[in-house]
């Protein structure tokens, strides 16, 4: 029995210790990954601008996307400097989700 306390308590200070090695973060990636984001948000916007040239999305609805893509790209970079790593998004499955019109089987023509 006293084996078994030694163990669970020597396996929690263990992990109590490696938590702040976990959560140190790299500066210099972090900073990396910013500009690797507004990259990303620049070219977006490039296309955005594109498709409006090419007669694919028409102006407002072009500024819609931008507005959009630029609040995000703010809250990301907010919570990259809080400490806050979200990732590519939610994990809640891939694709787009069905309308409320939409049957769950799949169309076959």
């Amino acid at each position: 029995m006293r084996r078994l306390a030694a163990s669970i308590l020597a396996l929690a200070m263990l992990v109590v210790g490696a938590v702040p090695a976990f959560g140190a973060v790299d500066q210099d990636k972090l900073k990396e990954i910013k500009a690797l984001h507004q990259q990303m948000y620049t070219i977006k916007a490039q296309i955005i601008d594109k498709e409006v040239e090419a007669g694919i999305l028409d102006q407002t609805k072009a500024e819609k996307i931008k507005n959009a893509m630029q609040e995000r790209q703010q809250r990301m970079e907010q919570d990259m400097d809080n400490g806050e790593f979200r990732g590519f998004g939610h994990k809640k499955g891939c694709g787009h989700k069905p309308s409320k019109n939409s049957t769950s089987a799949p169309k076959t023509e």
